[in-house]
């Protein structure tokens, strides 16, 4: 069944709902809950409102990965997004330590600049200059250190590309209509 070009576009643009309109309910409801519980954690810890942007983006890309291969005739399989148990989450981790080094890593540094040293860099710049600026420093070191990895991070992918394979099996380019 042939859907809207320009509804495919405005369910793309909610996470979760361009799966749904496709008929991806798992999917949809799992980027879903992913969004909401990214916007959540964000509204929490600031720095970390970019994890709801990264599933926006991935939800939005992914519609548009689906029509390209139900398009091809090789439909994607439906199923959750998420971890669904504790055997899951023992396999992932030993293929990814350093991912999870990382993130113990940043979350320790955070930790750290939160109930440690910003509070004598803040007492220091108050000293220095003033309540008003000490105050913008001390909130903006965090949202500056995390766009600047996420800016170091964009830089880095950018230049890992895999090399263009020539095969006649390849999926067509996304349908115009």
């Amino acid at each position: 069944m042939k859907k809207n070009g320009f509804l495919t576009f405005i369910f793309a643009c909610i996470p979760g709902a361009g799966q749904m309109y496709y008929g991806y309910m798992q999917r949809g409801l799992s980027l879903i809950t992913m969004f909401i519980a990214c916007f959540i954690v964000g509204a929490i810890i600031n720095p970390l409102a970019a994890l709801a942007i990264i599933v926006w983006m991935y939800s939005f890309f992914d519609t548009y990965d689906l029509v390209r291969h139900l398009a091809a005739g090789d439909p994607k399989e439906d199923g959750l997004l998420l971890v669904g148990n504790f055997d899951d989450v023992k396999k992932l981790i030993p293929q990814h330590t350093k991912l999870v080094g990382w993130g113990l890593i940043g979350f320790g540094v955070w930790a750290l600049y939160d109930l440690l040293i910003g509070n004598w860099v803040y007492k220091i710049l108050t000293n220095v200059l003033g309540y008003g600026h000490a105050w913008d420093i001390i909130n903006g070191i965090p949202n500056l250190v995390v766009g600047g990895l996420l800016v170091f991070a964009g830089f880095k992918l950018l230049n890992m590309h895999p090399a263009k394979k020539n095969s006649d099996d390849e999926l067509p380019p996304y349908p115009h209509e």
